[in-house]
């Protein structure tokens, strides 16, 4: 045993340690959050001191033969099975009960594999000198491994897409950061660099996914105000600014309660993505206020695909899109009946101001980023007022029919007024 492995192992022990005493004292993930955190900590632990242990007992007398064996198979059945903490994690609720058996169904076969090569050479063996080897099916471990890696990400890939694909340049890294450090260890097999490397891409993950919860709103799932603000530092490209406000909000949690209040935003939210997440950066800016603001190249990509191409049609058509999908929607929720507001305004960005120094649509502004949010609230609010001033004549009709008919109910049955 070398003195840099020893540094290497303590270095990891050190590090998980540090990190569970962390989530004992972290208030803002969730407690089922911290306890992933803290199984996949634990297990790293019990993954390195196996392996330590492992390499004290190479050339042990006989007599240890099969404690040597006991603790690589414990370090290989516990390497596969640190994905699954991870997926838990990422709250990947698409997953289906078959997907859950096959995967649990593998990890278990190779716990069994791995103490079946406690007494017999398998995928691995203790030799005559006490030493650890690969055995024929070590393909085995490494197939399971490789496939808990490959479920950890294909879930993890999925459940950024579900936070509109934020920080995946960060993610990226981090595979690449893990996927090079084990290629460097094959190339040469004499470092035992392993659960370091599993270690600093654990504390890696963890920046990744607390950054992540920071940008997003936790009751919607959409961006939150604080990413809003440094989008809109960072516009220099033509866009459209898209304000969305739920009509009488206010009755909604007074009639329904708060609970059924933030039922209806999860479904509003999740609907702004359905129709607008493919082309728009979706935030929840306020109580009951949204906004979409278009991805850079989404106006020339449109363009290029249809003929006489106009910004605003395409808006109000996305618009118009959204109100009969939250229309389909009220059916089942009647207290999303009320509605929602929309304005919009669209802003040139870095174009060329003399080229459309003619351009005298209302419909656009070559302005400020704030003048065209501005201009989107004072069109949402004007769509407001016309949704209430409908609503009201509606109310009035509905009452004085109910008058009418209430009257002649009496009359039919000859009772009048006192």
């Amino acid at each position: 045993m070398t003195h840099n492995y020893f540094v290497m192992v303590f270095i990891t022990i050190a590090s998980m340690t540090t990190m569970l005493i962390h989530f004992f004292e972290n208030e803002t993930l969730s407690r089922k959050c911290k306890n992933e955190f803290r199984k996949i900590a634990l297990l790293i632990i019990v993954g390195v001191s196996c392996e330590f242990i492992g390499i004290c007992l190479n050339d042990s007398p006989q007599n240890l033969r099969y404690v040597h064996g006991l603790v690589k198979a414990i370090e290989f059945s516990v390497a596969p099975i640190i994905s699954i903490p991870y997926v838990k994690i990422v709250k990947i609720k698409e997953n289906s009960k078959l997907t859950t058996y096959i995967v649990s169904g593998l990890l278990l076969f190779n716990v069994v594999c791995e103490l079946i090569s406690i007494f017999t050479p398998f995928v691995f063996f203790i030799d005559e000198n006490n030493v650890y080897q690969h055995g024929s099916f070590y393909w085995i471990y490494i197939l399971m491994y490789v496939s808990g890696v490959t479920y950890f990400i294909v879930s993890l890939l999925s459940y950024t897409k579900k936070y509109q694909s934020r920080n995946i340049a960060t993610l990226i890294a981090i595979l690449t950061f893990l996927g090079t450090g084990l290629q460097l260890r094959i190339i040469n097999t004499s470092v035992n660099s392993d659960w370091l490397l599993v270690a600093v891409a654990y504390i890696l993950f963890i920046v990744y996914y607390s950054d992540l919860s920071l940008k997003v709103d936790a009751l919607t799932l959409l961006l939150n105000r604080k990413s809003y603000e440094h989008r809109l530092k960072k516009l220099d490209y033509k866009t459209a600014i898209i304000i969305f406000d739920v009509n009488d909000f206010k009755s909604i949690n007074d009639t329904y309660g708060h609970q059924h209040g933030d039922k209806i935003l999860q479904i509003i939210a999740k609907t702004i993505i359905e129709i607008y997440g493919k082309y728009a950066h979706c935030y929840r800016i306020g109580g009951d206020e949204f906004c979409a603001i278009l991805k850079n190249g989404i106006f020339e990509k449109l363009s290029d695909e249809k003929e006489n191409f106009d910004s605003y049609k395409m808006l109000d058509d996305f618009n118009q899109t959204f109100n009969e999908a939250l229309s389909q929607k009220s059916k089942q929720y009647p207290m999303l009946k009320k509605g929602v507001s929309i304005g919009f305004g669209i802003y040139y960005g870095l174009y060329d101001i003399n080229k459309d120094e003619n351009h005298t649509d209302s419909h656009y502004s070559l302005n400020s980023v704030k003048d065209v949010i501005k201009m989107a609230d004072e069109r949402m609010y004007k769509n407001k007022q016309n949704s209430k001033r409908n609503t009201e004549d509606t109310s009035i009709i509905w009452g004085v029919f109910c008058i009418l008919a209430n009257e002649k109910i009496k009359k039919h049955l000859h009772i009048f007024p006192t």
